[in-house]
């Protein structure tokens, strides 16, 4: 029966879509281009009826065929009823935006409906959990919280929709996953509806993909967003287990993100805007209406700017996708034991990415700005890392308690690690505060640094697991202690060395001024170096070493080349762009300094010597002149 009405689907909509093309064009609803879209020429706008029609004939088939022959896994009624008089709503108002463009919130009113008549017939997100197992029951909030959610989805799918083939293609791939996850949990009526409408999809895309001769439109994306948002509520609604968020998260990681970064940058974007004292009353009311205008600011444009083709924008999306989706699965298929771990990596390798699209509305979260807060605070720096470290504390003890124990563990067990943790807390803050942990410099991070992160947290922990042997500490405390230990110090590693990786960073993207040689490559070129690194306001930029060691020539050194030799200096001149050059300490003989100088002076490059001295001023003692 799945495969049955997927095949249906599918040729349905292979069928229809031709024919929904030339209706447009016979019609007159076609969408021309304009400076905000990126196709070049008219395109027909009624694939999603296609896609629509194609999915109500299969579950009509489906239906039918079900009451006459005994079929399993067979549509029921009752269930799919309410989804499609939710998909038929939405769709009739994503066809008359398409039609003739509605405003924002009348069409916002149409989707608000649909989810009302999802929620009225029992689909809501009733239990939660992070990664599966026992949950939280949301009780009243699962109304605001499925609202949001279908809401949400919906309109994240109708955002994509930028390119040939992209929320048709993305779609696809987020519903045969769903599907593929409900029929391993047995839900048999989701993973039919899903199946559906990746048939519809899968005969629409070969119209849609680049290029194009036929666009989804409103009424597709909607549809599309509202079955994939009401089916990933209902699918987990007879599990066992309360809806895991990892799942969403990461299947729909894709349209969330960019919705809710289309959101922060135009939220940031107005509030630039109504700071102005000049900003009179209609500003700001244009200003609030912004937050839903339609732009060229999406992922997938941005991807566009940054020289991606259109098609391989598109199937860079895709395989961001495909990978989420391939995360997700192997959350389920290990029980979530190693969700964390994926959504941290993910989360990062998001924040990495949206930084290189480039968008100047969130300056605010670029690299190197928290930092340059943190240096600039008039707050004393010192009580910063105080609760810096005492958060650290903190997250590593509970931390170190969920690992430690599944399900959280019974209620005894829970009263000693409360009354535990005050102890605990104290005793590392104390030895912290002892050991002078805060007063260290956290730009630099050497061995003696390591080694003293390490005793402290060592004779602390000891002494805290010594004060909880009084306690009568249940089984596995010392494990628990152990475990604690090692998160606790890689956490304080972390922290420090991300500020080093910020700071030069920082100093990379700051990097401007004269090009600068530096001609040594050892201890003293590599001071010099970091010198230069740390105090980018002497205007010396280096980009590379001199070295008279030929066996180094080729390496990098805090990667920087080395260019080459003395020698060398005049054919890497002629080549690359010098403006200043850096002699070592160690003194050069006069042949090749007036070598040095006579290829300088040639090119007006300036000469600089690099050179650590101590003078003594002697032991008269200071005296303030009159």
């Amino acid at each position: 029966m799945a495969v049955f009405a997927l095949l249906i689907a599918f040729s349905t909509a292979l069928v229809l879509t031709p024919l929904a093309r030339r209706l447009a064009w016979s019609i007159g609803i076609v969408d021309q281009p304009n400076a905000r879209k990126t196709h070049q020429t008219p395109t027909p706008l009624l694939g999603g009826v296609s896609v629509a029609v194609s999915i109500g004939f299969t579950v009509f088939a489906m239906v039918t065929l079900g009451m006459r022959v005994d079929m399993h896994p067979a549509l029921e009624v009752s269930i799919v009823r309410p989804i499609l008089c939710g998909a038929a709503i939405v769709f009739v108002v994503g066809l008359w935006d398409d039609v003739r463009p509605l405003p924002v919130w009348v069409k916002l009113l149409g989707q608000a409906a649909a989810a009302a008549v999802a929620m009225g017939s029992g689909i809501r997100v009733g239990h939660l959990s992070l990664f599966g197992g026992g949950g939280l029951d949301l009780s009243l909030w699962s109304i605001p919280l499925s609202f949001l959610w279908i809401l949400g989805i919906t309109n994240a799918i109708n955002l994509l929709d930028g390119l040939d083939g992209l929320a048709s293609g993305l779609a696809i791939i987020i519903a045969a996953a769903n599907a593929i996850f409900f029929f391993s949990l047995g839900e048999t009526q989701s993973m039919l509806i899903l199946l559906v409408l990746l048939g519809a999809l899968l005969g629409f895309l070969p119209y849609n993909f680049n290029p194009a001769t036929i666009f989804l439109g409103d009424a597709g994306s909607l549809v599309t967003g509202y079955l994939l948002s009401v089916t990933a509520i209902s699918g987990t609604q007879n599990s066992v287990t309360s809806l895991a968020v990892v799942m969403p998260l990461l299947l729909f990681g894709l349209p969330i993100a960019d919705t809710l970064l289309s959101m922060l940058r135009r939220l940031l974007g107005s509030i630039k805007l109504l700071k102005s004292s000049r900003a009179r009353l209609k500003d700001r009311l244009r200003c609030a209406r912004s937050m839903f205008a339609a732009d060229r600011r999406h992922i997938h444009h941005r991807l566009l700017a940054l020289g991606f083709s259109h098609r391989h924008t598109v199937l860079v999306l895709y395989g961001i996708a495909l990978a989420l989706a391939a995360l997700a699965m192997l959350s389920v298929l290990t029980q979530y034991r190693n969700a964390g771990m994926i959504l941290i990596a993910v989360g990062i390798a998001a924040c990495l990415g949206i930084r290189r699209l480039g968008y100047d509305e969130i300056e605010f979260f670029h690299t190197g700005t928290m930092l340059r807060w943190y240096e600039q605070t008039r707050v004393n720096r010192q009580l910063m890392r105080i609760l810096i470290h005492a958060m650290l504390i903190i997250l590593a003890y509970w931390a170190a308690f969920l690992l430690k124990y599944d399900h959280f563990g019974s209620s005894a067990l829970h009263r000693w690690y409360l009354q535990a943790f005050s102890i605990h807390l104290v005793t590392q803050f104390l030895f912290f505060f002892t050991m002078g942990l805060h007063r260290g410099v956290w730009r630099t991070l050497g061995i003696r640094d390591l080694l003293c992160v390490s005793g402290a947290l060592l004779q602390a922990n000891t002494l805290s697991y010594t004060l909880a042997l009084l306690t009568l500490p249940p089984a596995g405390a010392l494990s628990f202690f152990l475990i604690d230990t090692l998160l606790l110090g890689w956490f304080i590693l972390m922290v420090r060395g991300a500020y080093q990786v910020l700071s030069t960073l920082r100093s990379h993207a700051a990097a401007s001024g004269r090009e600068t040689l530096i001609c040594d490559a050892g201890p003293s070129g590599q001071s010099i170096l970091r010198t230069l690194q740390q105090n980018p306001s002497c205007g010396l930029h280096p980009i590379g070493f001199l070295d008279d060691d030929h066996s180094l020539h080729g390496h990098t050194v805090d990667r920087l080349p080395i260019l080459g030799s003395m020698q060398d200096l005049r054919t890497i001149v002629d080549h690359r762009r010098v403006a200043c050059l850096i002699l070592p300490e160690k003194m050069l003989s006069e042949m090749h300094l007036h070598a040095i100088t006579v290829v300088c002076q040639a090119r007006n490059i300036d000469i600089m010597r690099g050179s650590l001295q101590l003078q003594s001023i002697g032991l008269t003692p200071y005296t303030k002149a009159s």
